[in-house]
């Protein structure tokens, strides 16, 4: 009697693909309709899983993030996704977008799904340290200058950067280029486009969690 070999293809390995956990239909229209994936919605539909998106991802390179995986999830409506810590190592370089052969972005599936996860919680934390530059935003039309918002910096750039922004209103009359801050008018156009979209109410629950937790 021969000995027959095996197919290797008889039986699909049981590996990352061969299952996905909590499929929600949900996520997948969300990520769909969200106004950021308007120029994206074919490519992120056509996925082809090659990995070029995660082979230049320099997070991919120093992090467990994968691109390739996370765009995989994203289209199996993998709900997991919305309690994955690691989206949050992505920085927007925008190489994914750059390269992919389908034209879709990982970059802004990781915008709809991150903002999906700071309005359950989870995702809170991740944005907490932004929370008193936000608020500026909100105030005054922008986040503020280094030396309001970033002190720290000053130790690392030394003296002479210290001196700069200490006088910084000055040299910016001395050169004509006005206010620091846009004028009033714009202010309240970004307070209203704030409390249109929900913001406001969503950095209140951001600072309000940070400040209980000893933080901001």
């Amino acid at each position: 009697m021969t000995d027959r070999k095996e197919n290797p293809y008889a039986q699909v390995a049981d590996d990352t693909f061969a299952a996905t956990p909590r499929r929600d239909p949900e996520l997948v229209r969300r990520i769909l309709e969200d106004p950021r994936m308007y120029d994206h919605k074919d490519g992120f539909q056509s996925c082809i899983q090659c990995g070029i998106c995660t082979s230049g991802c320099p997070a991919a390179r120093f992090t467990d993030f994968s691109p390739r995986e996370t765009a995989r999830r994203a289209l199996d409506g993998d709900a997991t996704l919305l309690e994955d810590d690691t989206v949050w190592y992505c920085y927007y370089c925008y190489t994914c977008q750059s390269r992919c052969p389908r034209h879709n972005s990982v970059a802004v599936i990781n915008q709809v799904v991150r903002g999906m996860q700071v309005e359950s919680g989870r995702g809170r934390p991740h944005v907490a340290m932004f929370a008193d530059w936000c608020n500026n935003f909100y105030e005054q039309g922008m986040g503020g200058d280094p030396h309001l918002m970033f002190p720290a910096i000053g130790e690392a750039w030394g003296p002479k950067w210290r001196d700069h922004m200490d006088h910084l209103l000055e040299v910016r009359a001395e050169l004509g280029l006005g206010d620091l801050f846009p004028p009033e008018a714009a202010v309240r156009e970004v307070q209203t486009i704030f409390e249109a979209t929900g913001f406001k109410t969503r950095l209140a629950a951001v600072r309000g969690e940070a400040a209980g937790a000893g933080g901001i």
